[in-house]
């Protein structure tokens, strides 16, 4: 995996340039060619700030002194003074720590640091610990050690810096801001990426209040903000806020800045993570040019300019360009080399990226040869828990799989893989679920990585199908488990005023619902910020996911076994678990494969792969629905979904399954098998979500019967068909439901309306009947069932919903008597803030109710995502428009066969189905609902 190297900027106070005395005299030979040429830019760019700031690398885990411009401060002409005047002992003793600072911008670290200690050494006989520059000096010790990779000494100088400060200059001073955005990077340095983000943000606070938002200081506060977001996968969230950096930066620093340049190498890295390629390449090019235009001659010397090489080689490696690529990388390594010794971490950084480069080549000993020694000095430098030192120990497995050393490979996984699952359980708890989500996208792929690893030996060695499952069913469906575990923990916490916090989320939530409804002018014309709406409600969850006790035990429980599932499986059954996976040829590819893992009782588990993901996904799934479609016999969709599972599964009639992939989209009980009948009538198929759910404790019981139905909506356009079965369905079910003892609220025409399904209680039951939607593309402007298309493009919680009374096509209806909050449509995004934790069961007898976003692991982003992040533990929905009466008569079948007699939801459902077969022999009719548990 190739490492983005971003620029992130430390502050540490400056009160003022010091003249040297005597010390002064005697330096005046040493630094004199160093200092003439940068008077001028001393005097441009850091006269205007009380801080100064040194460059610090997100991948590189480095932070040092820019060496362009003014920014390298210690390479001035106030260093050197020829004045007789006699100094005094405070003089000397500051004296000594402008020379640490000197040699701490010339890399000599161990000079740096003797000579810091004994600046501190002499304020201390002076008893000046007060002293601004003796709290500089513990400071600059933190940075040096940060440098250094000695981050328990960083933190030690950087905890008595901002201890000084708030002791004798108060939590409002300039050096106090400064060194807490110190803190803030060397937690970010150090991994821990939720602790640095809050300490960032209180950061951003102190710096604010004692500089300005105008102030170069608080641009490198947006800038470090930025990076932190880039590297947890919020790329988005990061670019505006750089951009902000770069405004300020533009009207505070020259052009030719070497401070603005980094910041410009972060913009093209960030353009590069979104897939703005040209963008980013005229944006490095830019700063590389500047870069080489200010540094003349001496560039081959210069690590910042070794860093520019190094992130430009990964928009070329992108770009398909490997020449290029390894032809930059091999430059900035030698510069670093040639700057800081071999066992530093920007060495292992840029072996690690040219390692890489050599590795998706084929060219294996090379890239062995550099990863290794990458490892070995993130070992030495960060220690082996931290993420760049487990990424390291990923490729060299990858190395070594490819190098057929499966041994070393397989013990170089384990621990990568279990220092990935301790990266869940410390950093996912604070996050909001989009938080969660850009996280796990950037996580998911070393996944992918150890199922290919694991399929290619899994016979020769078959504990890896065994850490293959339980690394499965620990995190498929991470992020609906963690939202609805939060939600969940919460409401049956007790905790008033946490349920009050939470009570303010879902309230905010609702009225970002509202606001996606009205188009921009609207908002602007009310004043209305939607980014910062947004940012609110997701601070707010952040604050509930710190306070909720769901998260004081580990975030994915290690105790989890695919082994403690066997027993829960009668003779007769099995359960299987369905991964859709990209293939690895020296990297994951875009071709996608998908894996079967079958479990039975008093049996190992069987793997069967289907290397043919893409037709899978592609022209055979086309084929299926348009036999589906065009209600004409399918001979051939069993043999490519299903006949090779079917191979293995002699004397099971019961299936637990857990889709992946298309196998969301297709209804597997209408495959027809070679025999001429269809699954449905062979196998009784569970959709569960995850494998581990048989190990959960059933919910739900003792619960209240309760059921809320809607149905048979009066629409508020001619647009919209009405569905007169739908009135039938909801009489039908109301009926048998109170024949049973439920207590049924029923709502249809004009009161079927969306305000009063958004007043439900957590009722046991919840059937709709009305029009459902999905909207696979959509423009990028205008309005499409009430919902601004600029907000939905990318959400489609936005884009899939319900149809209820009142609602037209474009979100307006004609009845005054419906407001923003009751349009008519409720979208999946709303739904997911109904109140229906202790809901058994919801009916969406609707069109297209199950289809969405399908996403890897993670099932489908739509009404079936929204509904069960609320609370319910069954879905019944559907795959494809229906037809109304065979609707009817199929929802018919099931309560009857559930509320009057008693069978169990599953097969009361199949039952039903199997019985409109009669009726309607074509799957179209019968087969479009599948019920999800």
């Amino acid at each position: 995996m190739k490492s983005l190297s971003i620029s992130l900027l430390i502050l540490f106070p400056l009160f003022g340039f010091s003249q040297f005395g005597n010390l002064g005299k005697a330096l005046n030979k040493y630094v004199k060619e160093e200092v003439d040429e940068l008077i001028t830019e001393k005097n441009e760019e850091f006269e205007t700030s009380t801080f100064n700031y040194a460059i610090a690398f997100l991948d590189k885990s480095e932070s040092f002194e820019n060496k362009q411009s003014g920014e390298s401060l210690y390479k001035m002409a106030a260093f050197v003074n020829t004045d007789e005047e006699e100094q005094t002992d405070r003089d000397d003793a500051k004296d000594l720590y402008e020379l640490g600072k000197f040699n701490y911008s010339k890399r000599h670290y161990k000079l740096s640091e003797v000579t810091l200690k004994e600046a501190l050494l002499a304020f201390e006989v002076l008893d000046s610990m007060a002293d601004p520059v003796y709290i500089k000096s513990l400071g600059l010790l933190g940075l040096l050690y940060s440098d250094m990779g000695r981050y328990e000494k960083a933190e030690s100088y950087n905890d008595k810096a901002l201890a000084a400060w708030r002791e004798y200059h108060g939590e409002d001073s300039k050096g106090y801001a400064a060194e807490y955005l110190n803190k803030a990077v060397l937690i970010f340095n150090k991994g821990d990426y939720s602790e640095a983000e809050r300490t960032i943000y209180e950061a951003q606070k102190l710096v604010k209040a004692a500089e300005g938002k105008e102030s170069m200081p608080f641009a490198i506060v947006l800038n470090n903000q930025a990076i932190l977001y880039q590297y947890m996968g919020r790329a988005e969230e990061a670019l505006p806020i750089l951009n902000q950096s770069l405004s300020i930066a533009g009207n505070k620093l020259r052009e030719k800045s070497g401070t603005y340049l980094q910041l410009m190498t972060n913009k093209a890295l960030l353009l590069q993570e979104m897939g703005d390629y040209e963008k980013a390449r005229m944006t490095y090019k830019e700063a590389i040019d500047l870069q080489t235009s200010r540094l003349k001659l001496n560039r081959k010397s210069d690590p910042d300019f070794a860093h520019m090489l190094n992130n430009f080689a990964s928009l070329y490696q992108l770009m398909g360009n490997d020449a290029k690529a390894e032809q930059l990388l091999r430059e900035s390594l030698e510069i670093y080399k040639s700057k800081f010794g071999m066992k530093h971490p920007l060495v292992a950084g840029a072996q690690h990226d040219l390692g890489n480069l050599f590795r998706s080549m084929g060219v294996l000993d090379k890239a062995e040869i550099l990863i290794s020694s990458a490892l070995e000095t993130n070992k030495l430098r960060l220690g082996e828990q931290h993420s760049k030192t487990v990424q390291t120990m990923e490729d060299l497995a990858l190395v070594k799989w490819k190098q057929g050393e499966m041994a070393v490979a397989e013990e170089l996984y384990a621990q990568v893989m279990q220092q990935t699952m301790s990266f869940i359980n410390n950093f996912f708890a604070p996050l909001s679920e989009s938080e969660k989500t850009k996280y796990w996208e950037k996580l998911k792929p070393r996944f992918f990585n150890f199922y290919n690893f694991a399929f290619s030996f899994q016979e020769e060695n078959p504990v890896l199908l065994d850490q293959t499952l339980n690394y499965r069913i620990a995190t498929k469906g991470l992020l609906i488990n963690s939202t609805t575990k939060i939600k969940r923990s919460i409401v049956e916490s007790g905790d008033q005023q946490l349920i009050d916090l939470y009570n303010l989320w879902v309230d905010q939530k609702k009225a970002l619902a509202t606001y996606y409804n009205m188009p921009q002018a609207d908002l602007e014309e009310q004043g209305i910020n939607l980014a910062e709406l947004e940012t609110e409600a997701n601070q707010t969850e952040r604050k509930l996911s710190e306070s909720s006790t769901a998260f004081s035990e580990a975030f994915v429980s290690a105790e989890k076994d695919y082994r403690d599932i066997l027993p829960k499986l009668s003779d007769g059954e099995a359960a299987i678990e369905i991964i859709q996976f990209p293939v690895f040829e020296n990297q994951l590819t875009t071709k996608h494969s998908y894996a079967a893992i079958i479990l039975r009782k008093g049996a190992e588990p069987e793997l069967i792969i289907m290397e043919n993901g893409d037709d899978l996904e592609g022209k055979y799934y086309s084929s299926y629905k348009n036999l589906i479609r065009l209600k004409v016999s399918d001979d051939y969709s069993y043999g490519q979904y299903w006949a090779k599972i079917e191979e293995k599964l002699g004397g099971v009639d019961r299936i637990y399954l857990s889709a992946d992939g298309v196998y969301n989209q297709i209804s597997l009980n209408t495959l027809k098998t070679p025999e001429g009948t269809y699954l449905v009538q062979n196998k009784e198929i569970i959709h569960v979500g995850n494998i581990g759910d048989l190990l959960e404790e059933e919910r739900g019981k003792g619960i209240s019967k309760s059921a809320f139905l809607l149905g048979f909506p009066t629409y508020g356009s001619a647009n919209i068909s009405p569905l007169p079965g739908t009135g039938k369905e909801v009489n039908m079910v109301s009926k048998a439901l109170s024949a049973n003892g439920y207590q049924v609220r029923t709502f249809t025409a004009n009161q079927a309306t969306e305000s009063a399904f958004k007043k439900v209680d957590s009722p046991q039951l919840i059937h709709v009947a009305t029009h459902g939607y999905f909207m696979q593309d959509v423009p990028s402007k205008g309005s499409v069932f009430g919902v601004q298309m600029e907000y939905a493009k990318n959400n489609p919680l936005l884009r899939s919903g319900l149809l209820l009374a009142g609602a037209s096509t474009d979100g307006v209806n004609d009845n005054t008597s419906f407001d923003e909050n009751d349009n008519g449509i409720l979208t999946a995004y709303e739904a997911m803030y109904l109140p229906l934790q202790n809901t058994e069961l919801v009916v969406l007898s609707a069109c297209e109710t199950g289809t969405g976003d399908v996403k890897s692991g993670e099932g489908v982003y739509g009404l079936q995502r929204a509904f069960t992040v609320a609370g319910a533990k069954r879905l019944v929905m559907s795959l494809w428009k229906v037809d109304d009466t065979a609707t009817q008569l199929l929802m018919s079948g099931f309560y009857d066969n559930w509320v009057n007699k008693g069978i169990e939801p599953t097969e009361a459902f199949r039952k039903s189905q199997i019985t409109l077969m009669k009726t309607y022999p074509e799957p179209y009719y019968w087969g479009a609902f599948v019920m999800v548990q």
